[in-house]
Order: structure tokens, then sequence, then C-alpha cells
């Protein structure tokens, strides 16, 4: 028992650390205002990958297309990747009545390359701008959204500045007082990752980023079009804002009230197993620093889920439980209260107290399943 105690300690002792790092890198972002005069704009191709939305493109259209920016200036490709619903003919007849919208079907997809990542260098290769914007199919955007992404850029030494990412928040109107209280806990937890890497944005490292609210200059997709065309389900945001560091381009993360984009969570507890486990098996191609932070924390909750059982059984101190447990609550709470409020949301506690009891066994059942046994995503299922 004692080794599994150093174990763990020493274990929580670099979680802590990983914590603090990412809390400093919060605290180096500045909250600036997006009023920018319309000289010093660029154009920007904004690019929407869309498979079976046919309730959600409308919208999330034409939030883009609403945009506060000069129409000269913003270009909209909708890529329509194999749906079998009516996403494609909605896309079609909204191009016909917006000249700045323009449609791409895709009709098959090879196995050499992950659907995602083909629709969106698909529409790359059509788009004319020096700036890609990517987002969902399924979210609502400020009307000064994509001023704020491109703020950045204008300032004065920004020319390095390869990737400008912005925070995704779930929002939608729950049915139930059960589906709220999950879908709460899920927001948080969401959250918690862009928390993650804004900080490291913000220490100048790069962790991930969010392909609903990422802005990518044109030149680095086309440099790294090859690393791309992988069959990697996803991951296109993951890949991208790590290459732009490894070609030592500079990294931003907006934090305004503007650049907030509003997404729709997953429905149920089966989807939202196979997200994480899509996102946990992306972790074996990530850079040294996501990797050794992944190994550590997988250990970490591991010892955890056996300290836990040993206590239960009598084998572990009750007193030794209690100081690993505060080891990973203490900086994680104060963590993601200083990030919530850095970025203007409200940190309920009374879904955060909740959500510990189901944390640490989640993490491990999503890294374990995406790992060994794959993930299913957009009806395709995946085994990396």
């Amino acid at each position: 028992m004692v080794y599994l105690y150093i174990i763990l300690l020493l274990s929580g002792m670099i979680y802590i650390s990983y914590i603090e790092y990412f809390r400093k890198g919060l605290s180096r972002l500045r909250q600036e205002l997006c009023h920018i005069s319309d000289d010093k704009l660029m154009g920007v191709t904004v690019i929407i990958p869309a498979r079976d939305e046919e309730k959600n493109i409308s919208k999330t259209v034409n939030s883009v297309l609403n945009q506060n920016y000069p129409e000269n200036m913003l270009n909209v490709i909708a890529v329509n990747d194999r749906s079998n619903d009516s996403t494609g003919k909605i896309l079609d007849s909204m191009s016909r009545i917006n000249s700045n919208l323009s449609v791409i079907h895709i009709r098959e997809v090879s196995k050499n390359i992950s659907p995602k990542k083909n629709a969106i260098l698909t529409a790359v290769r059509s788009a004319k701008d020096d700036l890609i914007v990517t987002t969902d199919a399924d979210c609502i955007h400020d009307p000064d959204w994509i001023r704020s992404l491109v703020f950045p850029l204008t300032l004065q030494g920004s020319e390095s500045t390869g990737v400008v990412a912005g925070l995704t928040v779930f929002s939608k109107r729950y049915d139930s007082v059960k589906e709220k209280f999950w879908q709460k806990m899920q927001n948080i937890d969401y959250v918690s990752h862009s928390l993650i890497a804004a900080g490291s944005i913000g220490m100048g490292r790069a962790f991930t980023a969010n392909g609903s609210n990422l802005l990518v200059r044109k030149e680095l997709y086309d440099k790294e079009h090859d690393n791309l065309q992988s069959e990697l389900a996803s991951g296109d945001d993951f890949f991208m804002i790590q290459a732009a560091r490894e070609s030592k381009y500079t990294l931003r993360f907006v934090i305004n009230r503007e650049s907030i984009v509003k997404s729709l969570p997953v429905n149920t507890v089966r989807e939202l197993i196979e997200q994480r486990s899509r996102w946990a098996s992306k972790a074996a191609h990530a850079s040294n620093f996501v990797l050794y932070f992944a190994v550590n924390t997988f250990i970490f909750y591991l010892g955890i889920i056996f300290a836990v059982i040993l206590t239960l059984t009598g084998f572990f101190p009750l007193e030794y439980l209690i100081v690993v447990l505060m080891i990973k609550l203490i900086p994680e709470t104060l963590f993601l209260s200083y990030g919530f409020g850095r970025m203007g949301l409200d940190f309920e506690l009374k879904y955060y107290i909740p959500l510990q009891f189901f944390h640490i066994p989640f993490s491990l059942l999503a890294a374990l399943k995406g790992k060994l046994f794959g993930f299913e995503w957009k009806g395709m299922k995946y085994r990396l």
C-alpha cells in the first residue's frame, strides 16, 4: 500500500503542476475589444462541414451570413458530406439567394482519410481567402464572432500568428430536470477541455483547440495538406494547432464575449461516451507535452480508483485516500472557478460537485474504450 501511496503522491504532484501551468496560461490571456475599422479587415472563408444536419443547418448558416462583416470580404462554403436527409437541398436553396454562400456535395470518401478532414480540405482547396474559419453545423454565433477572431491578426507584430482559437459552450432547452442535471455536468466537463487548451496557448504551447471556433491561415492548411490526409477520425483541430506550433506560428486564444460559439450537446450518455472516446484516441498522436499529461492523468486517476477499492476493503488508510482526493479536487476546483470567471461564465457548484463522482471512472472508461475498442461517430465505426 505504501508503493501505491507513493505513486499517487508523485503523479498527483505532477498533475497539480500541470493544472497550475494551465491556470498561469489563462492569466496571461487578455480580454480585448473587437472594434476594428473595415479597412483593417481581411478576406475570410468560413467552412461548415455538415452531415445529416437538416434540423440545424439553416440556423447555423444564417448566423454566419448575418455576421457584422463586409459582405465582399466574407465567403461561406458549406460542405454536404454524404447526408441522408435534406441537408443538401436546404443548402442548395440557401445558396440561390445568398451570393457569398457556395455548397460542395461529397458523395464518396476514400477509406484512407477521415470524412471530416476530407470535407474541410475539399473546401479549403476552393477557398480564395487567406483566412479560413471552421465551425460546426449545429452552432450559433454572435454577430461579431468573425471580427473577434480576426482582431488578433490586425495587431502589430501579428504576422507570425497562424491560429486563433475561441471558446465553444453547450446551449439547449432542456426537456426535464434530469436532462438539465446531466447536461449541465457535461457542459462543465466540456468547457474544462477548452480551458486547458486556452491555458496552454497562453503559455505558448499547443494542446488542442475546438474546430467549431477556429481560425487558421490558409497557408498552414496548404503546408499540412499531406499530413491531414490521414484516416484518423476528426482531429483536424487537434492536429492543426500542434502543426502550427511546430512550424513556429504564434497561437492566440480570444476570450471576449463575442467570440463564444454556442453548440448543441450530444443527447445521450452513450453518445457522450463515444465522443469522449474519440477525443481520447488522439492522445497517442499528440506532442510529448500532451502525451505526458494524458499518461500521468491516467495513472493518477487509475490509482485513485484502486485506492477507493482498497479503502472500502480495509487495505488502504482512509486518511491517505482523503489526502489523494484533495490533491485532485482542490487544484481542479480553483482552476475551473478561475477559468469560468475569465471566460465570463457561471461556475455552478451544484452541478460540479456531483460531477466529481463520475469524472474519474468516466474519463478512464473513455480513454480505454477509445484506445482498445474504438468509437462510433456520425454513423461510422472507427478503431485507431
